[in-house]
């Protein structure tokens, strides 16, 4: 059960606004926050064959700021969720009014409720918003995704694990000697354990850049980005070191020997999953996201813990052609 708002947007769900940044519909009802919406109307006339019809404008416009005419609360009423292909899920009330596009004949625009959505209805999200703030370089969001990925944020100093033969590694060396870090290198096996420690001063430069983008202190599970305006080069950098820390690219052949191939992202934090997919979206990259259970019978021994199971795996997955090389 939720509360839900004219149109059927849910209480507390949060509205992206045009400098990239995230409100409340609350927020955004108080203040009269400007909101991103379509500038142009769907066509949705209705479908009639024959000659002199004209053409069908299949076209949903631009994205552009507009401020809210007029707001409206409703009655508390059982809410729905809708997956979309993204992998995002969405609450949203039964009545809520989609424009889709039918799949055969003129594909003409058409308004359905929710509770009329069919699995493999097009509702028109934009996927190219490209909606970004200010903040962030590219070099500070590789180093925020890669010590996502495989870094460690709960001790002392800074840590870093990975190949010692890797770009990632290679990049974190360059970038603490850029910061005024020394580097102190630890075998263990086939990866190497990189700690940062100040050379002079009472702040560590690494922990402070950590602290500035708000992932210092996060465990495994609780990993994610504060909702910020961060600049498009920071996505940019945050999103390769995601995947080079905890990416895989995997190649398939099929029966007939056709190639296919995708990139995959995994981590236990389904908050950070769920904003991941939302960046690419930005970027105009399609992902689906799926969860793994990974529960085990018998218990194991980690470095004096006993573990009866563990949290479940959240993969993101791109494997449109499209969205394949936008990510590349």
């Amino acid at each position: 059960m939720g509360e839900v708002w004219q149109q059927g947007i849910v209480g507390g769900a949060s509205v992206w606004l045009p400098d990239g940044s995230v409100r409340t519909v609350e927020e955004v009802a108080e203040s009269r926050l400007p909101v991103l919406s379509y500038n142009k109307a769907w066509d949705t006339r209705p479908v009639r064959y024959g000659a002199n019809q004209g053409p069908r404008d299949h076209s949903v416009g631009e994205l552009v700021p507009v401020e809210p005419s007029a707001v409206t609360s409703a009655e508390v009423e059982e809410t729905l969720s809708i997956r979309f292909v993204s992998g995002r899920v969405m609450q949203v009330a039964p009545g809520q009014q989609w424009v889709t596009q039918r799949r055969r004949g003129r594909q003409a625009w058409e308004w359905k409720r929710s509770l009329a959505l069919v699995p493999g209805d097009r509702i028109p999200l934009s996927l190219t918003a490209g909606r970004f703030g200010r903040k962030g370089t590219s070099d500070e969001g590789y180093f925020v995704g890669a010590m996502l990925g495989d870094g460690g944020m709960t001790s002392c100093t800074p840590e870093f694990h990975g190949d010692p033969e890797d770009g990632a590694v290679s990049f974190m060396r360059t970038f603490a000697a850029k910061n005024g870090c020394g580097v102190r290198e630890i075998p263990q096996g086939s990866i190497v354990r990189l700690r940062f420690p100040y050379l002079s001063g009472p702040r560590n430069p690494l922990t402070q850049c950590l602290r500035r983008f708000g992932v210092w202190g996060q465990s495994c599970a609780e990993k994610h980005l504060p909702e910020e305006a961060f600049s498009r080069s920071f996505w940019v950098g945050c999103i390769s070191g995601l995947i080079d820390t905890d990416g895989h690219v995997r190649v398939r052949r099929n029966p007939k020997g056709t190639v296919h191939g995708s990139i995959e992202y995994a981590s236990v934090s389904p908050v950070l999953m769920r904003q991941i997919a939302d960046a690419l979206l930005r970027f105009g990259v399609t992902s689906r996201h799926r969860v793994v259970e990974r529960r085990s019978e018998q218990a194991r021994w980690v470095n004096g813990y006993r573990i009866k199971g563990r949290r479940p795996l959240n993969v993101l997955d791109v494997s449109r052609a499209t969205a394949l090389v936008r990510l590349g």
